[in-house]
């Protein structure tokens, strides 16, 4: 194998797929490496932990193909240290070494054969294939993704469930204490349609990697159980998770007994001061609503307490509720609206949190018995 590439190109390509590389000790070593296949002018980047598989592809002046593992994350720390000048790699194919030359600096690495890589599968040729607008889809995934349960319990609820159909994408997510829905418009070019579970994993990953890349097209490849999100520059690889998602659309209220009208930032940064005193065990703050003022309370037993109030809009009697902190901050830091509207049906019951600005998204948080 020799090649060169241009740095940056090389650096880009690395950040993308470095993360994805197993981290846990205890795993076969060359998952902790990215599988480098050059060949025809391509430079194909692969990494994979097993749960999924990212693939970047860029351009590179190929002299003779090969394949080689090598470390992903020593490559990166080289990569970003070498001066903005072409790369060359050449691989000696009886030790495994390759040879990587950047101007005056040189480097030698021990790679793994790359037939030790797990077998990277081919994109699903058969099944459902959706072409739909990239800007939507990461703004649903960014909306939802932070209420799915922790990812280590493999059931349903730890993963979004997603419905294209027509020019509409729905998704959602949920861990039984919070409930975040979003609908928003795509321009689906084949009218294909599609309902699906995605690991709450393998969406934070394809986000991950949308802030390396500008395009405005993604995708979809779907079979019964596994996906491939594939742009131009490149592609993630996931099993679906299997079983019926709960029917959280019975969850969401029709109407609410009390309407607040509130500033963002200002909920944000009192929430922020106030939580420096909660009780770390169970995260609660108090809200009180009364006479379109908000007052939050928190307290620490034998450390102390905090209180601040805010200006909302709020007429209804007197109402306090209790609810996790982090859950509230969780949901409306990602909201773009200078005011969010929460809408109450009592100190048990649970409660919206939308943006003023937008009817398409909510938040359903239970609140935390007083």
């Amino acid at each position: 194998m020799l090649f060169t590439i241009d740095r940056d190109s090389l650096l880009n390509k690395l950040k993308i797929v470095e993360k994805v590389t197993a981290q846990k000790g205890n795993v076969q070593p060359v998952l902790s490496n990215v599988l480098f296949a050059a060949e025809n002018n391509t430079l194909n980047l692969c990494a994979t932990d097993l749960d999924i598989l990212v693939k970047a592809t860029t351009t590179a002046a190929v002299k003779k193909a090969g394949k080689i593992t090598l470390p992903a994350k020593k490559l990166l720390e080289i990569a970003a240290k070498l001066p903005d000048k072409p790369i060359e790699f050449s691989l000696n194919e009886d030790t495994n070494i390759v040879s990587i030359v950047c101007g005056n600096s040189k480097f030698e690495i021990i790679g793994i054969s790359a037939q030790e890589f797990p077998k990277t599968e081919d994109e699903i040729k058969e099944g459902t294939e959706i072409e739909i607008d990239l800007e939507p889809l990461v703004k649903a995934i960014k909306y939802t993704v932070y209420s799915a349960a922790n990812y280590e319990n493999r059931n349903v609820i730890s993963g979004v469930f997603c419905l294209i159909r027509d020019e509409k994408l729905e998704m959602a997510a949920t861990d039984g204490n919070r409930l975040a829905r979003i609908v928003e418009k795509i321009n689906n070019k084949n009218s294909q349609n599609a309902k699906l579970i995605f690991p709450s994993k393998t969406l934070n990953e394809f986000v991950r990697i949308c802030s390396y890349i500008s395009e405005d097209k993604v995708k979809l490849s779907v079979d019964k159980s596994k996906i491939t999100l594939r742009t131009m520059s490149f592609s993630i690889n996931s099993k679906l998770l299997d079983g019926e998602y709960p029917p959280y659309e019975q969850l969401i209220p029709k109407s609410t007994v009390n309407s607040v009208k509130i500033s963002r930032d200002d909920l944000i940064l009192a929430l922020e001061r106030v939580s420096t005193m909660v009780n770390e065990r169970t995260c609660f703050v108090k809200f009180i609503f009364n006479d379109n003022k908000l007052m939050l309370k928190a307290e620490t037993p034998n450390s102390g307490t905090s209180e601040d109030v805010i200006d909302c809009e709020y007429n209804g009697d007197e109402l306090a509720i209790a609810f996790n902190y982090k859950y509230i901050l969780d949901s409306i830091k990602i909201m773009e609206s200078k005011n969010i509207v929460i809408g109450l049906n009592g100190s048990l019951s649970a409660t919206l949190f939308k943006p003023e600005s937008e009817e398409n998204y909510i938040c359903l948080i239970m609140p935390i018995q007083i």
